[in-house]
């Protein structure tokens, strides 16, 4: 199976006019590592498994370390203004089919001025992988789908989509239908993660209990830490649903929920 992956200059950034640039030869270097060591990007293991075909000398034989070492120091990726085209593709046995393409790719995954990030300014070069970018997008698709899935069932239950917006700390109080749909689809657009995540949490009862206090001034929220009263109910929002879920403080939450509605 074909998987190729490529490895592009960033723009041109430096002084040199832009037709100097393109035709300036460019390439990734040998480097050291924070630790002194030659920047290999191969574990000991895998060196001794693919360069001897390379090397032409068996990890066995004197010399093995001392050629590795100046294999290493003297591997470059030639970056021409189009890009490199690298096969990294592995067979049945999980060997690389061009050991050479491998070991740059491997190389330049490790190399302090690649980056695989196209989008940011990290790195003199960024590596792309239309196969992993494709996967991504259909992941983000698949994401997004399940998340319309959960809005559609709020659709069905205007009562848990309050509750919904409430754990997402949403006031509702003075929300039209129109409005908490809008705000719903506006959640599911930023985080569609987050969305799911509200959507399914067995505890979202609670969750909008609190928040719900919270805004009454029933619950007070001092940075992370939720207090009722003098009564620490939680250091984070996890500790006091455990809190308020203890049987041993079934009296407290019938006194917070008694006092919410108070505030109604």
């Amino acid at each position: 199976m074909q998987k190729t992956v490529f490895i592009y200059r960033r723009p041109n950034t430096t002084n040199l006019p832009d037709d100097v640039y393109v035709e300036a030869k460019r390439r990734i270097g040998s480097v050291y590592t924070k630790g002194g060591d030659i920047l290999k990007g191969l574990t000991i293991a895998e060196q001794k498994k693919w360069l001897p075909e390379i090397l032409g000398i068996a990890p066995t034989e004197a010399g093995w370390a001392k050629e590795a070492r100046r294999y290493f120091a003297n591997l470059t990726i030639e970056v021409p203004a189009e890009g490199v085209t690298l096969n990294i593709a592995m067979d049945e046995e999980g060997n690389p089919i061009n050991v050479v393409d491998y070991i740059k790719y491997r190389f330049a995954m490790d190399h302090p001025h690649v980056s695989t990030d196209e989008n940011s300014n990290a790195g003199r070069y960024f590596i792309s992988d239309p196969q992993k970018e494709e996967a991504a997008a259909v992941a983000d698709t698949r994401l997004r789908k399940d998340a319309y899935k959960q809005l559609i069932l709020l659709g069905d239950d205007a009562d848990r989509a309050i509750l919904v917006l409430k754990a997402a700390g949403v006031r509702t109080a003075d929300l039209t239908p129109q409005q908490v749909e809008l705000e719903l689809e506006d959640m599911l657009e930023d985080n569609p993660n987050e969305f799911i995540r509200i959507c399914t949490d067995k505890n979202l009862d609670t969750v909008a209990l609190i928040w719900d206090c919270v805004e009454a001034g029933v619950i007070r929220k001092s940075g992370n830490t939720f207090l009722f009263g003098d009564e620490v109910l939680g250091d984070d929002m996890e500790q006091a649903i455990r809190f308020l879920g203890l049987k041993k403080n079934s009296s407290m939450l019938l006194d917070i929920k008694a006092k919410l509605k108070a505030f109604s």
